[in-house]
């Protein structure tokens, strides 16, 4: 039995109690007439779907119904197995890239490539490099259930305080840190010690340094042990040698309010977060956000991250889900949507009425960075997950001889699971 029919195995037995408990519940239900059924991980996002399921209600001719799951893991393992039964809602949140590709190729979602040639012809999205993530063998299997920037938040009242402006140099970065941390300030708020977080600085600094090493990298066709990779491990040594970052057990959900009370100067994070700033109490004048500038001899660029719409192959209202999917990215569907999440879209003709994802935005447009596919999805899932969990270790003794090693234990990693993938 191969490894990955193992996993599958494995998990089964821990899914069928909740899938069970599911089908017999609100889950998985055929949705009434005029609705289709949203299958996520995110309870919160409940209102941002009723209000866009009530415009794509006139374009469709369906609304929307979210059904959560607050649990990322028993999420996944539910959308798996249920896949495997009549018990499956009719759209799912889930992964772009190797994610995507996972579930895609196991016959799990619908094929949606009329979808994006819609939204293409309608000038809604003519992103070609974003449309190659959400595919399997040419096909596409999922729309933009949104479109983040990882970008470095920055408190306008600190740097003011400060005396500093916001770098364009990597030296002005240093800078800022140096000055900031003289201050007793806490330059860059930076968590990941246990999570998937551990992966933004790598990504960011590999990216940064060298854009198309990057694409080669999180496809196997370059080497973790290569000169960019090191450099931008140096890169961040140094900036823990200098202070800059906070404890790497620091929790994200803790970072807008040390901004809202001024402890804080900076954070590289997910543009999906703007929300979590202005609730915490950060006035909207008060949020920066800016394009980290590229690292010595490196080029502008900017990851994202985008999360999927996708139509289930078992769908009890296939169709409809298909019509829903070929209206989400409508400029009036993705004004409402993006509205309440306060970040940007796939559609660049959309940004809510947020000054801080306005400045994102117009940065983009203005500067045109090379862009790139999150690290989380960049390549097949196991391989990630492990590599995160040596970053991690890295955050917690950041020296260069950890360093070393941490490349070397990606490296073989990546040799293992890129045979386990295409086998």
């Amino acid at each position: 039995m191969s490894r990955r029919r193992m996993l599958a195995a494995s998990s089964a037995g821990i899914a069928s109690l909740a899938l069970s408990s599911c089908a017999r519940g609100s889950m998985s239900r055929p949705a009434p007439a005029d609705v289709v059924s949203v299958f996520n991980d995110n309870p919160t996002w409940s209102p941002g779907f009723l209000s866009a399921g009530r415009e794509l209600r006139p374009l469709s001719g369906f609304r929307l119904a979210p059904r959560a799951v607050p649990n990322v893991s028993n999420y996944q393992q539910i959308v798996r197995m249920s896949a495997q039964t009549d018990s499956t809602a009719d759209l799912l949140k889930w992964w772009n890239g190797y994610r995507l590709r996972d579930i895609a190729r196991a016959g799990i979602l619908a094929d949606v490539t009329d979808a994006w040639d819609e939204a293409a012809r309608r000038g809604w999205s003519d992103d070609t490099a974003l449309r190659e993530t959400f595919s399997h063998e040419g096909r596409q299997y999922g729309v933009p259930l949104y479109k983040s920037y990882y970008v470095v938040f920055h408190s306008r009242s600190v740097f003011e305080r400060l005396g500093v402006e916001v770098p364009t140099t990597w030296q002005q970065l240093l800078d800022v840190v140096d000055t900031a941390h003289a201050k007793g300030i806490t330059p860059i708020s930076s968590g990941g010690a246990t999570t998937w977080e551990s992966s933004i600085w790598f990504q960011q600094l590999v990216n940064g340094l060298d854009h198309r090493f990057y694409l080669d990298l999180t496809a196997g066709k370059a080497s973790y042990t290569d000169d960019v990779c090191r450099r931008a491990m140096a890169l961040w040594s140094d900036l823990y040698r200098r202070g800059a970052f906070s404890s790497p057990d620091v929790s994200v959900t803790d970072v807008p309010g040390q901004f809202a009370q001024g402890r804080t100067a900076m954070c590289l994070y997910g543009s999906w977060n703007t929300g979590a700033f202005l609730d915490a109490g950060v006035k909207d004048a008060d949020l920066g956000a800016f394009l980290l500038p590229a690292p010595p001899g490196g080029n502008r660029s900017v990851l994202v991250e985008s999360g999927v719409l996708a139509v289930s192959a078992q769908a009890h209202k296939r169709d409809a889900a298909l019509a829903v999917a070929r209206a989400w990215l409508d400029p009036a569907v993705q004004k409402a949507w993006t509205g309440f999440l306060r970040d940007t879209s796939a559609d660049p003709g959309v940004v809510p009425n947020v000054g801080t994802v306005r400045q994102i935005a117009a940065q983009v447009r203005r500067e045109k960075p090379t862009q790139a596919i999150r690290y989380w999805e960049a390549s097949p899932p196991v391989l990630i997950e492990g590599n995160v969990q040596d970053l991690s270790a890295f955050m917690i003794d950041p020296t260069p001889a950890k360093a070393t090693r941490t490349l070397a234990n990606m490296q073989h990693r990546a040799d293992k699971e890129w045979k386990v993938w295409t086998s």
